[in-house]
């Protein structure tokens, strides 16, 4: 696993800065329409920012970015003068640096994050807790993604945003974090999910991940914005679930928010922060 140190990461920061062609992750940019606006948007991270659980435009290559991603549908609601999305499925933190960061301009206003799931296995340590034949290995790889999660994780998130700030000192940074995936309880009918205490310890690695998040947003001038609170009630394994089960066979969509996660869960959590003065 690739240890994201701040220092490290940083003066490779200033490298990748410079002008180079995105490839299969091209920005999708738009001007849109609602009421006019001075608000420069541009929307970085991995696929909860990309919108992969929610209809992917196919012309967004392997990137899967969706129109009812929580990005598109600020953009959509709010007019900015702006919007460049270049979240991309399967994005690490030190992706978004090398990759990402040189969208953003000096005169952009507003640019959301979301990343660090990449960056602890989030992928490989699903597929080993749906499939282990024993708990004790899926507790051991969820163990290695908390430490992940702890030490370098939130230095892969101050890389991007110490990048964002070169690059727009005065532009507002809102982080926004990671739903839990399961609604809690002893019960699922749902095929193919983790029982009861692996799906209990991977919502306690979802805490963790969040935590770090936060704490190194706000030590760097960012704001986090928790959205477990707004997924509560609306987990896998519950009667409403705004994360996409499992299936068989496997999809990029699996355990990513639905449409109506993006509408009812991130996306009022977002508007509220833009708001704030």
């Amino acid at each position: 696993m690739r240890r994201l140190l701040v220092p490290l990461l940083t003066c490779a920061l200033l490298v990748s800065l410079a002008p180079t062609a995105l490839a299969a992750d091209a920005p999708t940019t738009a001007a849109v329409q609602p009421a006019p606006s001075t608000q420069r948007y541009v929307a970085l991270g991995d696929s909860y920012a990309a919108g992969v659980g929610a209809a992917p435009d196919p012309g967004s290559g392997d990137c899967l970015r969706s129109p009812e991603s929580y990005p598109a549908l600020w953009a959509a609601r709010n007019g900015p003068a702006s919007f460049t999305h270049v979240a991309c499925s399967g994005a690490t933190s030190g992706e978004v640096v090398a990759r990402q960061v040189r969208t953003v301009t000096k005169d952009t206003t507003l640019v959301t994050i979301t990343v660090g799931g990449n960056d602890t296995g989030f992928g490989p340590v699903l597929a080993t807790c749906s499939t282990a034949p024993d708990d004790e290995t899926c507790f051991s790889a969820i163990r290695g993604g908390e430490r992940i999660a702890r030490l370098f994780a939130p230095g892969g998130l101050i890389s991007a945003i110490v990048g964002v700030r070169l690059q727009a000192p005065d532009a507002r940074i809102v982080v926004l974090g990671y739903p839990r995936l399961f609604e809690p309880g002893p019960g699922c009918d749902v095929a193919g999910v983790p029982n009861a205490a692996r799906r209990e310890a991977l919502n306690r690695a979802a805490d963790t991940l969040n935590e770090s998040l936060a704490d190194a947003a706000q030590r760097f001038r960012g704001e986090f914005v928790d959205v477990r609170e707004a997924f509560t009630g609306h987990g896998v394994c519950s009667a409403d679930p705004w994360i996409t089960p499992p299936s068989a066979p496997p999809t990029a969509q699996s355990y990513h928010p639905t449409a109506r996660g993006y509408a009812e869960g991130y996306l009022p959590a977002l508007t509220a922060a833009a708001t704030r003065s």
